[in-house]
Protein backbone atom coordinates (compact mmCIF):
# COMPACT_ATOMS: atom_id res chain seq x y z
CA UNK A 1 0.00 0.00 0.00
CA UNK A 2 1.04 3.10 -0.47
CA UNK A 3 2.63 5.64 2.20
CA UNK A 4 1.44 8.23 4.53
CA UNK A 5 0.59 11.89 2.81
CA UNK A 6 2.55 14.32 3.80
CA UNK A 7 2.70 18.15 2.42
CA UNK A 8 4.78 17.24 -0.74
CA UNK A 9 1.98 15.28 -1.80
CA UNK A 10 -0.58 18.50 -2.22
CA UNK A 11 -0.39 20.52 -5.23
CA UNK A 12 1.58 23.60 -3.60
CA UNK A 13 3.36 21.45 -0.68
CA UNK A 14 6.55 21.34 -2.57
CA UNK A 15 7.42 24.82 -3.17
CA UNK A 16 5.07 26.23 0.27
CA UNK A 17 5.89 22.92 2.45
CA UNK A 18 6.01 25.29 5.69
CA UNK A 19 2.65 27.41 4.77
CA UNK A 20 -0.09 26.45 7.42
CA UNK A 21 -2.73 25.81 4.90
CA UNK A 22 -0.60 22.82 3.37
CA UNK A 23 -0.21 21.32 6.60
CA UNK A 24 -3.85 21.98 7.52
CA UNK A 25 -5.04 20.48 4.60
CA UNK A 26 -2.91 17.21 5.26
CA UNK A 27 -4.62 17.29 8.60
CA UNK A 28 -7.98 17.61 6.78
CA UNK A 29 -7.91 14.90 4.34
CA UNK A 30 -6.40 12.84 6.44
CA UNK A 31 -9.41 13.23 8.60
CA UNK A 32 -11.47 12.26 6.41
CA UNK A 33 -10.39 9.36 4.87
CA UNK A 34 -10.71 7.91 8.23
CA UNK A 35 -14.17 8.71 8.08
CA UNK A 36 -13.66 11.60 10.51
CA UNK A 37 -15.66 14.78 10.13
CA UNK A 38 -14.21 17.71 9.19
CA UNK A 39 -15.58 20.48 11.84
CA UNK A 40 -16.89 23.63 10.79
CA UNK A 41 -14.17 25.80 12.52
CA UNK A 42 -11.10 23.78 11.26
CA UNK A 43 -12.77 24.47 7.37
CA UNK A 44 -13.30 28.34 8.28
CA UNK A 45 -9.37 27.67 9.51
CA UNK A 46 -8.68 25.79 6.36
CA UNK A 47 -9.88 29.16 4.00
CA UNK A 48 -8.45 31.69 6.20
CA UNK A 49 -4.81 29.94 5.89
CA UNK A 50 -5.46 29.79 1.86
CA UNK A 51 -5.72 33.34 1.90
CA UNK A 52 -2.81 34.15 3.35
CA UNK A 53 -0.75 31.54 1.01
CA UNK A 54 -2.58 32.57 -2.13
CA UNK A 55 -1.50 36.00 -0.75
CA UNK A 56 2.15 35.23 -0.70
CA UNK A 57 2.20 33.20 -3.80
CA UNK A 58 0.68 35.64 -6.04
CA UNK A 59 3.29 38.94 -3.87
CA UNK A 60 6.06 36.46 -5.80
CA UNK A 61 4.45 35.83 -9.17
CA UNK A 62 3.64 39.47 -9.51
CA UNK A 63 7.64 40.37 -9.24
CA UNK A 64 8.17 37.67 -12.44
CA UNK A 65 7.59 34.32 -13.18
CA UNK A 66 11.25 33.67 -13.82
CA UNK A 67 11.61 34.74 -10.25
CA UNK A 68 9.07 31.98 -9.48
CA UNK A 69 10.39 29.56 -11.64
CA UNK A 70 13.85 29.82 -10.41
CA UNK A 71 11.90 29.54 -6.69
CA UNK A 72 10.27 26.56 -7.35
CA UNK A 73 13.45 24.61 -9.44
CA UNK A 74 15.08 24.92 -5.90
CA UNK A 75 12.60 23.72 -3.90
CA UNK A 76 12.22 20.88 -6.21
CA UNK A 77 16.10 20.22 -5.85
CA UNK A 78 16.35 20.69 -9.93
CA UNK A 79 19.57 22.05 -10.89
CA UNK A 80 19.59 25.55 -12.73
CA UNK A 81 22.46 26.74 -15.15
CA UNK A 82 21.93 29.84 -17.10
CA UNK A 83 18.46 30.86 -15.53
CA UNK A 84 17.25 27.34 -16.61
CA UNK A 85 17.01 24.08 -15.93
CA UNK A 86 19.48 20.82 -16.43
CA UNK A 87 18.07 17.61 -16.04
CA UNK A 88 20.03 14.44 -17.28
CA UNK A 89 16.43 13.53 -19.08
CA UNK A 90 15.52 16.32 -21.11
CA UNK A 91 17.44 15.30 -24.60
CA UNK A 92 16.71 11.61 -24.13
CA UNK A 93 15.03 10.09 -27.40
CA UNK A 94 12.94 6.93 -27.05
CA UNK A 95 10.20 5.82 -27.02
CA UNK A 96 7.81 7.50 -24.70
CA UNK A 97 4.27 7.62 -25.28
CA UNK A 98 2.76 4.25 -23.71
CA UNK A 99 0.86 1.40 -23.68
CA UNK A 100 1.96 -0.24 -27.34
CA UNK A 101 -0.34 2.37 -29.13
CA UNK A 102 -0.46 5.47 -31.39
CA UNK A 103 -4.05 6.42 -30.06
CA UNK A 104 -6.82 4.85 -28.33
CA UNK A 105 -9.99 6.00 -27.76
CA UNK A 106 -13.44 5.34 -25.49
CA UNK A 107 -15.42 2.67 -26.69
CA UNK A 108 -19.00 3.69 -25.95
CA UNK A 109 -20.28 0.24 -25.45
CA UNK A 110 -17.55 -1.23 -23.31
CA UNK A 111 -16.30 2.04 -21.38
CA UNK A 112 -13.11 1.19 -22.04
CA UNK A 113 -9.69 2.11 -23.30
CA UNK A 114 -9.10 0.66 -26.71
CA UNK A 115 -6.65 0.63 -29.59
CA UNK A 116 -7.78 3.10 -32.87
CA UNK A 117 -6.64 4.99 -35.44
CA UNK A 118 -7.22 8.33 -37.02
CA UNK A 119 -8.44 9.17 -40.35
CA UNK A 120 -7.32 12.98 -41.96
CA UNK A 121 -10.96 12.29 -44.08
CA UNK A 122 -13.44 13.17 -41.02
CA UNK A 123 -13.33 16.14 -38.41
CA UNK A 124 -10.70 14.60 -35.24
CA UNK A 125 -10.06 16.02 -31.83
CA UNK A 126 -6.99 14.40 -30.34
CA UNK A 127 -6.94 14.47 -26.17
CA UNK A 128 -2.89 14.73 -24.62
CA UNK A 129 -4.01 12.20 -22.32
CA UNK A 130 -2.81 12.12 -18.27
CA UNK A 131 0.58 10.15 -18.56
CA UNK A 132 2.08 7.74 -15.60
CA UNK A 133 2.82 10.97 -13.27
CA UNK A 134 -0.87 11.64 -12.91
CA UNK A 135 -1.68 8.15 -11.54
CA UNK A 136 1.73 7.72 -9.67
CA UNK A 137 1.06 11.12 -8.02
CA UNK A 138 -2.42 10.00 -6.74
CA UNK A 139 -1.42 6.48 -5.35
CA UNK A 140 -0.82 7.74 -2.14
CA UNK A 141 -4.07 9.87 -2.17
CA UNK A 142 -6.64 6.91 -2.90
CA UNK A 143 -4.37 4.79 -0.52
CA UNK A 144 -3.79 2.11 -4.10
CA UNK A 145 -0.42 0.43 -4.83
CA UNK A 146 1.66 2.40 -7.51
CA UNK A 147 1.22 -0.55 -10.16
CA UNK A 148 -2.53 -0.37 -9.41
CA UNK A 149 -2.13 3.25 -10.23
CA UNK A 150 -0.56 3.03 -13.78
CA UNK A 151 -3.38 0.42 -14.94
CA UNK A 152 -6.33 2.60 -13.21
CA UNK A 153 -4.56 5.36 -15.48
CA UNK A 154 -6.17 3.48 -18.41
CA UNK A 155 -9.52 4.48 -17.55
CA UNK A 156 -8.66 7.57 -16.73
CA UNK A 157 -7.73 8.29 -20.23
CA UNK A 158 -10.88 6.14 -21.31
CA UNK A 159 -12.64 8.96 -19.30
CA UNK A 160 -11.28 12.11 -20.83
CA UNK A 161 -11.58 11.15 -24.16
CA UNK A 162 -15.51 10.76 -23.22
CA UNK A 163 -15.53 13.37 -21.32
CA UNK A 164 -13.90 15.90 -23.84
CA UNK A 165 -16.09 14.11 -26.59
CA UNK A 166 -19.83 13.79 -24.71
CA UNK A 167 -19.37 17.49 -23.54
CA UNK A 168 -17.88 19.92 -25.71
CA UNK A 169 -17.64 17.88 -29.51
CA UNK A 170 -21.18 17.79 -31.53
CA UNK A 171 -21.12 14.81 -33.59
CA UNK A 172 -19.15 12.52 -30.87
CA UNK A 173 -22.07 10.34 -30.08
CA UNK A 174 -23.17 9.62 -33.75
CA UNK A 175 -19.44 9.03 -34.69
CA UNK A 176 -18.91 11.75 -36.95
CA UNK A 177 -16.03 13.55 -35.62
CA UNK A 178 -13.29 11.27 -33.68
CA UNK A 179 -11.82 11.85 -30.40
CA UNK A 180 -8.79 10.03 -29.54
CA UNK A 181 -6.53 10.19 -26.72
CA UNK A 182 -2.32 10.03 -27.42
CA UNK A 183 -0.72 8.74 -24.79
CA UNK A 184 2.14 9.88 -23.23
CA UNK A 185 4.55 8.88 -20.30
CA UNK A 186 7.62 10.73 -18.81
CA UNK A 187 11.08 8.72 -17.89
CA UNK A 188 10.91 9.22 -14.26
CA UNK A 189 7.30 11.09 -14.08
CA UNK A 190 7.15 12.77 -10.42
CA UNK A 191 10.14 14.49 -11.31
CA UNK A 192 9.91 15.26 -15.34
CA UNK A 193 6.22 16.48 -14.78
CA UNK A 194 7.28 19.38 -12.79
CA UNK A 195 10.80 19.72 -14.23
CA UNK A 196 8.88 20.58 -18.11
CA UNK A 197 6.43 22.85 -15.47
CA UNK A 198 9.19 24.89 -14.45
CA UNK A 199 11.13 24.95 -17.77
CA UNK A 200 8.32 26.65 -19.73
CA UNK A 201 8.61 29.08 -17.16
CA UNK A 202 12.78 29.93 -17.46
CA UNK A 203 12.66 28.72 -21.01
CA UNK A 204 9.79 28.85 -23.12
CA UNK A 205 11.77 27.83 -26.24
CA UNK A 206 12.56 24.67 -25.04
CA UNK A 207 10.60 21.59 -27.14
CA UNK A 208 10.98 18.26 -25.17
CA UNK A 209 11.27 15.44 -26.77
CA UNK A 210 8.08 13.53 -26.01
CA UNK A 211 6.31 16.60 -27.57
CA UNK A 212 8.27 16.66 -30.70
CA UNK A 213 7.27 12.72 -30.70
CA UNK A 214 3.54 13.39 -30.38
CA UNK A 215 4.08 16.53 -32.79
CA UNK A 216 6.03 14.16 -35.59
CA UNK A 217 2.80 11.46 -35.25
CA UNK A 218 0.07 13.32 -35.30
CA UNK A 219 1.26 16.01 -37.80
CA UNK A 220 4.10 14.00 -40.00
CA UNK A 221 0.99 12.11 -42.23
CA UNK A 222 -0.80 15.49 -42.57
CA UNK A 223 2.38 17.28 -44.26
CA UNK A 224 4.42 14.55 -45.60
CA UNK A 225 5.18 11.36 -47.53
CA UNK A 226 7.91 10.32 -45.16
CA UNK A 227 9.61 7.65 -43.33
CA UNK A 228 8.76 7.19 -40.09
CA UNK A 229 10.21 5.19 -37.04
CA UNK A 230 7.59 2.86 -35.00
CA UNK A 231 7.14 5.53 -32.60
CA UNK A 232 5.98 7.67 -35.03
CA UNK A 233 9.73 10.03 -35.34
CA UNK A 234 10.32 10.73 -38.47
CA UNK A 235 13.21 9.42 -40.02
CA UNK A 236 16.38 11.90 -41.13
CA UNK A 237 19.44 11.45 -42.71
CA UNK A 238 22.53 13.72 -43.17
CA UNK A 239 19.61 16.08 -41.15
CA UNK A 240 17.10 16.21 -43.54
CA UNK A 241 13.72 14.35 -43.24
CA UNK A 242 13.81 11.43 -45.37
CA UNK A 243 10.60 12.29 -47.57
CA UNK A 244 8.81 14.93 -49.72
CA UNK A 245 6.34 17.54 -48.40
CA UNK A 246 2.81 17.20 -49.61
CA UNK A 247 0.67 19.70 -51.90
CA UNK A 248 0.22 22.70 -50.07
CA UNK A 249 -3.95 22.50 -50.49
CA UNK A 250 -3.87 19.12 -49.53
CA UNK A 251 -1.49 20.07 -46.31
CA UNK A 252 -4.10 22.93 -45.17
CA UNK A 253 -7.40 20.61 -45.96
CA UNK A 254 -5.49 17.65 -43.70
CA UNK A 255 -4.86 20.46 -40.83
CA UNK A 256 -8.26 21.81 -41.03
CA UNK A 257 -10.73 20.19 -38.59
CA UNK A 258 -8.55 19.40 -36.34
CA UNK A 259 -8.49 20.16 -32.29
CA UNK A 260 -6.12 19.21 -29.87
CA UNK A 261 -7.07 19.25 -26.63
CA UNK A 262 -4.39 19.72 -23.70
CA UNK A 263 -5.06 18.82 -19.59
CA UNK A 264 -2.81 19.54 -17.33
CA UNK A 265 0.92 18.95 -17.88
CA UNK A 266 -0.45 17.86 -21.38
CA UNK A 267 -1.26 21.19 -21.88
CA UNK A 268 2.90 22.12 -22.52
CA UNK A 269 3.01 19.07 -24.58
CA UNK A 270 0.03 19.97 -26.86
CA UNK A 271 0.81 23.69 -27.94
CA UNK A 272 4.59 22.27 -28.19
CA UNK A 273 3.71 19.83 -30.32
CA UNK A 274 1.85 22.58 -32.33
CA UNK A 275 4.52 24.45 -32.57
CA UNK A 276 6.94 21.73 -33.59
CA UNK A 277 4.69 21.53 -36.70
CA UNK A 278 6.70 24.71 -37.95
CA UNK A 279 9.93 23.50 -37.13
CA UNK A 280 8.87 20.44 -39.53
CA UNK A 281 7.27 21.94 -42.53
CA UNK A 282 11.21 24.71 -42.18
CA UNK A 283 12.74 21.10 -42.49
CA UNK A 284 10.61 20.41 -45.52
CA UNK A 285 11.23 23.74 -46.88
CA UNK A 286 7.31 24.76 -47.07
CA UNK A 287 6.96 28.09 -48.30
CA UNK A 288 6.59 30.98 -45.86
CA UNK A 289 2.99 31.75 -46.53
CA UNK A 290 1.68 27.75 -46.36
CA UNK A 291 3.23 27.50 -42.79
CA UNK A 292 1.43 30.61 -41.46
CA UNK A 293 -1.91 29.54 -42.96
CA UNK A 294 -1.16 26.04 -41.70
CA UNK A 295 -0.35 27.13 -38.07
CA UNK A 296 -4.33 28.65 -38.06
CA UNK A 297 -6.01 26.15 -39.72
CA UNK A 298 -6.23 24.22 -36.63
CA UNK A 299 -7.36 24.89 -32.52
CA UNK A 300 -5.41 24.20 -29.30
CA UNK A 301 -7.67 23.98 -26.22
CA UNK A 302 -6.01 24.13 -23.03
CA UNK A 303 -7.77 22.60 -19.58
CA UNK A 304 -5.68 23.51 -16.67
CA UNK A 305 -2.61 24.45 -17.84
CA UNK A 306 -0.17 24.58 -15.41
CA UNK A 307 2.34 27.03 -16.36
CA UNK A 308 1.97 29.83 -18.39
CA UNK A 309 1.62 29.25 -22.03
CA UNK A 310 1.62 31.91 -25.12
CA UNK A 311 -0.59 30.94 -28.46
CA UNK A 312 1.90 32.52 -30.86
CA UNK A 313 0.62 32.27 -34.03
CA UNK A 314 -1.92 29.26 -33.12
CA UNK A 315 -5.44 29.34 -32.03
CA UNK A 316 -5.28 28.56 -28.20
CA UNK A 317 -7.73 28.89 -25.69
CA UNK A 318 -6.86 28.16 -22.42
CA UNK A 319 -9.02 27.45 -19.69
CA UNK A 320 -8.41 27.75 -16.14
CA UNK A 321 -10.86 27.07 -12.94
CA UNK A 322 -10.36 29.76 -10.05
CA UNK A 323 -9.82 26.66 -7.84
CA UNK A 324 -7.76 24.73 -9.57
CA UNK A 325 -4.42 24.78 -7.29
CA UNK A 326 -2.31 22.86 -9.74
CA UNK A 327 -3.01 25.40 -12.24
CA UNK A 328 -2.25 27.80 -9.15
CA UNK A 329 0.83 25.90 -8.10
CA UNK A 330 2.59 27.06 -11.69
CA UNK A 331 0.75 29.30 -13.41
CA UNK A 332 -0.54 33.03 -12.32
CA UNK A 333 -4.04 32.99 -12.23
CA UNK A 334 -4.91 36.34 -10.36
CA UNK A 335 -4.76 38.54 -13.32
CA UNK A 336 -7.44 36.49 -15.47
CA UNK A 337 -9.79 36.48 -12.41
CA UNK A 338 -8.70 40.39 -11.91
CA UNK A 339 -9.86 40.33 -15.44
CA UNK A 340 -13.06 38.26 -15.66
CA UNK A 341 -14.34 40.49 -12.35
CA UNK A 342 -13.46 43.63 -14.14
CA UNK A 343 -14.88 43.21 -17.69
CA UNK A 344 -17.61 40.82 -16.45
CA UNK A 345 -16.60 38.02 -19.18
CA UNK A 346 -15.69 34.76 -18.62
CA UNK A 347 -14.42 34.26 -22.13
CA UNK A 348 -11.34 37.42 -22.93
CA UNK A 349 -8.47 37.53 -25.30
CA UNK A 350 -5.26 38.38 -24.00
CA UNK A 351 -4.94 41.88 -23.39
CA UNK A 352 -2.41 43.31 -25.84
CA UNK A 353 -4.83 41.89 -28.79
CA UNK A 354 -6.45 45.23 -29.53
CA UNK A 355 -9.47 43.71 -32.20
CA UNK A 356 -10.84 40.31 -30.46
CA UNK A 357 -11.88 39.77 -33.87
CA UNK A 358 -8.48 39.26 -35.12
CA UNK A 359 -7.04 37.94 -31.83
CA UNK A 360 -6.41 33.83 -31.37
CA UNK A 361 -5.16 33.99 -27.79
CA UNK A 362 -8.08 33.49 -25.35
CA UNK A 363 -8.94 32.80 -22.36
CA UNK A 364 -11.92 30.93 -20.15
CA UNK A 365 -12.24 31.83 -16.69
CA UNK A 366 -14.47 29.38 -14.79
CA UNK A 367 -15.70 28.67 -10.91
CA UNK A 368 -15.59 25.20 -10.74
CA UNK A 369 -15.58 23.07 -7.54
CA UNK A 370 -11.78 22.41 -5.99
CA UNK A 371 -11.14 21.83 -2.41
CA UNK A 372 -12.73 24.31 -0.68
CA UNK A 373 -15.77 25.94 -2.51
CA UNK A 374 -18.58 28.24 -1.27
CA UNK A 375 -22.21 26.93 -0.60
CA UNK A 376 -24.82 29.01 0.75
CA UNK A 377 -24.19 26.86 4.24
CA UNK A 378 -20.87 27.53 4.39
CA UNK A 379 -17.54 26.29 2.35
CA UNK A 380 -17.79 22.92 1.56
CA UNK A 381 -14.33 20.87 1.66
CA UNK A 382 -13.69 18.25 -0.99
CA UNK A 383 -10.21 17.93 -1.89
CA UNK A 384 -9.83 14.44 -3.31
CA UNK A 385 -13.10 14.08 -5.30
CA UNK A 386 -12.65 17.49 -7.58
CA UNK A 387 -8.32 16.66 -7.15
CA UNK A 388 -7.99 20.25 -5.75
CA UNK A 389 -10.10 21.52 -8.54
CA UNK A 390 -8.34 20.06 -11.21
CA UNK A 391 -10.56 17.87 -11.97
CA UNK A 392 -11.30 17.56 -15.92
CA UNK A 393 -15.16 16.44 -15.30
CA UNK A 394 -15.66 19.79 -13.85
CA UNK A 395 -13.50 21.65 -16.41
CA UNK A 396 -15.78 19.47 -19.19
CA UNK A 397 -18.97 20.69 -17.83
CA UNK A 398 -18.89 23.95 -17.04
CA UNK A 399 -17.36 24.49 -20.38
CA UNK A 400 -20.38 22.60 -21.67
CA UNK A 401 -22.43 24.80 -19.66
CA UNK A 402 -21.45 28.14 -21.08
CA UNK A 403 -21.79 26.59 -24.76
CA UNK A 404 -18.45 25.76 -25.87
CA UNK A 405 -19.35 23.04 -28.26
CA UNK A 406 -20.84 25.62 -30.84
CA UNK A 407 -17.34 26.80 -30.78
CA UNK A 408 -15.53 23.97 -31.01
CA UNK A 409 -18.11 22.47 -33.87
CA UNK A 410 -17.75 25.51 -35.81
CA UNK A 411 -14.27 24.62 -35.51
CA UNK A 412 -14.10 21.46 -36.75
CA UNK A 413 -16.61 22.92 -39.79
CA UNK A 414 -14.19 25.06 -40.45
CA UNK A 415 -11.99 24.82 -43.94
CA UNK A 416 -8.21 26.47 -43.94
CA UNK A 417 -6.90 29.37 -41.91
CA UNK A 418 -8.95 31.02 -39.08
CA UNK A 419 -9.24 33.50 -36.00
CA UNK A 420 -10.42 32.07 -33.32
CA UNK A 421 -11.49 35.52 -31.89
CA UNK A 422 -14.18 35.56 -35.36
CA UNK A 423 -15.73 32.21 -34.61
CA UNK A 424 -16.28 33.26 -30.75
CA UNK A 425 -17.64 36.27 -31.83
CA UNK A 426 -20.49 34.31 -34.42
CA UNK A 427 -20.88 31.66 -31.61
CA UNK A 428 -22.03 34.41 -28.89
CA UNK A 429 -24.04 36.37 -31.50
CA UNK A 430 -25.59 33.52 -32.13
CA UNK A 431 -26.86 33.48 -28.22
CA UNK A 432 -24.83 30.01 -28.37
CA UNK A 433 -21.95 31.15 -26.50
CA UNK A 434 -22.82 32.42 -22.64
CA UNK A 435 -19.89 34.62 -21.68
CA UNK A 436 -21.26 36.32 -18.93
CA UNK A 437 -19.28 36.65 -15.35
CA UNK A 438 -20.47 35.40 -12.94
CA UNK A 439 -21.29 32.09 -14.62
CA UNK A 440 -24.72 30.44 -13.63
CA UNK A 441 -24.27 26.77 -13.17
CA UNK A 442 -20.71 26.95 -13.33
CA UNK A 443 -19.99 26.14 -9.69
CA UNK A 444 -20.68 22.27 -10.39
Amino acid sequence: MTDTLTTHDLPLGTVFPDAPYCRLLVQAITKQKAGVEVSADSIASLEQARLELWSRSNEIKNRGMHEYGLLAADCYGFETRDGELDYPWMESEYRRVGYGSNYYTCDLEKKMLVPTTVSNDKPRVIVFATGRAFAEKNARLGNISAEDAVEKARDIMSAQVYLVGSRLVPGYAEGDVSVVAVAYDMVTSEEETPALRIQNLLNPAYRHPVSILAAERIFGPMIAEAEAYPTGGLVRRDGRIVGKPLPDDEIIDNLSGLILVGGSVGCIVSIQAARWLDHLMRELSVSEAVREEAARAFLVINLGPTTPIQAGDTNLLSVINIRDEFVFAGNHTEPHEIRARSTGRCLFTDASQADSATASDWTAVLDAPGTLTPTPDGFHLDPLRTHFGHSLKHYANGLRDIGLSSVVGRTLAHQGAFRLGKIIAEAEQSGELKTAWPIDGCRL
